[in-house]
């Protein structure tokens, strides 16, 4: 019997441990979810820090061309053009020609000075969607180029070609809003046509500067032939006499240059990237162009040059 008490001591401690020892792991696994919890918000913050600081820097660097672009362009014209601008007494001002329907019965007749007239008309309206559409459509091209760059898929030849293209785009907008606000519409279908075909080209453009998008032949040739049109039509037209030949005024040879330049860098990059592909390929580039694809784009030329001469 002496050794009773000491047998029922070992029992008990051996009925003990099992539960100590789940004690001990839900206390373990209480400490541990806080530490996770932990963990986990931090790298949420992190995440969050990071996605906000990404979507600033897309932000800003698409407003950054919509913004300074017409800041570099009126400044470039205030200082071309200074010597032509009217002097403006803002005390005495005449416009029989403004309705004032969007200034209500707060102001009639001529009122006073402001930096912008417009009146309630179809075109305004016309004006302010085509605008708000070509500042959207810049904000959301260069927001794209620059995700391609942060995701190390941007092309950059593309990209070079892209933004040689924003001149003739931002050029054709404004050409839209005289035409539109001076109600002259003689140009407007000249101007509509080149403006749909650059439009098509950007678009294949912005589209190949994605790296995980494959360049071939037909797109490059696409680009080719559409440069190849407005470089035919423009040195036909005003190129040759403006610029040449030196007959054109100062805005007219910085527009041509304007526009130029742009075509034959459409022409000149990709020429250069069809010369890679038969590199890689070990061919001559000129065989990388079906015969049926080449008298399709010359056909086009010509069609286009013809069209441009009836409107």
């Amino acid at each position: 019997m002496a050794g009773q008490p000491g047998l029922v001591d070992d029992r008990a401690e051996s009925a003990c441990s099992p539960m100590v020892s789940r004690i001990e792991y839900i206390q373990s696994k209480e400490e541990e979810v806080p530490r996770q919890r932990s963990v986990g918000a931090t790298a949420d913050v992190g995440a969050r820090s990071f996605f906000t600081q990404r979507t600033v820097g897309l932000v800003l660097g698409g407003l950054a061309l919509p913004v300074f672009i017409p800041f570099l362009q009126f400044g470039v014209i205030f200082k071309l053009w200074d010597e032509y601008a009217e002097n403006v007494n803002k005390d005495h001002c005449s416009n029989s020609c403004w309705d004032t329907v969007f200034k209500g019965g707060y102001e009639t007749g001529a009122g006073t000075y402001k930096h912008i007239y417009f009146n309630a008309t179809l075109q305004t309206w016309i004006i302010w969607m085509m605008l708000l559409v070509s500042v959207i459509s810049l904000y959301e091209c260069i927001k794209y180029l620059i995700n391609l760059a942060n995701n190390r898929q941007l092309r950059y030849s593309m990209m070079l070609v892209f933004l040689s293209s924003i001149y003739p785009h931002y050029y054709s907008s404004w050409t839209f809003f005289n035409y539109l606000n001076d109600d002259f519409y003689e140009q407007f279908l000249h101007q509509l046509l080149f403006s749909i075909t650059e439009i098509a080209s950007t678009v294949m453009v912005l589209w190949l500067c994605d790296k995980g998008i494959q360049m071939t032949p037909h797109r490059l040739v696409f680009i080719i032939t559409v440069a190849a049109s407005h470089i035919f039509v423009s040195g036909w037209d005003q190129f040759v006499s403006n610029v040449l030949l030196r007959e054109g005024f100062l805005h007219q040879v910085m527009r041509d240059i304007g526009f130029m330049i742009p075509d034959l860098l459409h022409v000149a990059i990709p020429v250069k990237e069809l010369q890679k592909i038969g590199r890689e390929k070990r061919i001559n580039p000129a065989y990388l162009i079906p015969n049926k694809l080449a008298v399709s784009s010359l056909t086009y030329v010509i069609v286009f040059w013809l069209i441009i001469l009836i409107l």
